[in-house]
């Protein structure tokens, strides 16, 4: 009677190892199908996921502003010790003050020599043009907050901060994050990698 319920315990045992290895090849299948998922739609494949999105727009200028504008400011930069610029850049809307907090960071060695380097912005939409035209020894690293606009109509799923060619075509930016706060109407990107300059901004 021991022998026969010794080797029914053995046959469950069994049985349940079974169902666990089943269940974790199935896991397995899942995560690899969601990572491919993920890729597919990665920001930085511009045909599928942007090819139908535009430039946030920014709430229109109120006043003296009242017709679209461009600020740039400027700050020297040696490539070889790396450096941080950091602008703020603030006007008034007819809905209340839309704020662009812009923040470069140079890691050592990111160019050779040193340059003066320029952030424009302008008050249409929510991008920035970066020069010298100039490509980088090791990525730039970029935040970029936009605050004050309206996100009624913004769309999270498909927001993303892109680089804009000269014929408007828009390529995908590596990023650790992008993020959306109701409280304080704003939109942020977190670390996104320039491996050059020219203009970049959000896209919906």
């Amino acid at each position: 009677m021991a022998l026969l319920i010794k080797k029914i315990t053995i046959y469950i045992n069994e049985i349940k190892m079974k169902k666990i290895i089943i269940s974790l090849v199935v896991f397995i299948f899942a995560a690899i199908g969601c990572s491919d998922q993920a890729s597919f739609i990665s920001p930085e494949d511009p045909t599928s996921t942007l090819k139908n999105l535009k430039l946030v727009e920014l709430p229109k200028p109120q006043g003296s502003l009242s017709i679209a504008s461009t600020i740039t400011k400027q700050k020297y930069i040696d490539g070889n010790n790396g450096g941080s610029f950091i602008e703020e850049f603030v006007y008034q809307s007819i809905s209340g003050d839309v704020t662009i907090l812009s923040a470069l960071v140079f890691p050592p060695n990111s160019f050779n020599n040193g340059e003066t380097i320029t952030q424009t912005f302008n008050t249409e939409t929510a991008s920035l043009e970066f020069g010298p035209a100039m490509v980088f020894n090791v990525p730039v690293t970029y935040t970029l907050t936009v605050s004050g606009i309206d996100l009624s109509d913004l769309n999270p799923e498909t927001l993303y901060f892109v680089y804009i060619a000269q014929d408007g075509t828009l390529t995908g930016v590596q990023y650790d994050d992008i993020s959306i706060n109701y409280g304080s109407n704003s939109i942020t990107v977190t670390n996104a990698q320039l491996n050059h300059f020219s203009r970049y901004g959000f896209v919906n």
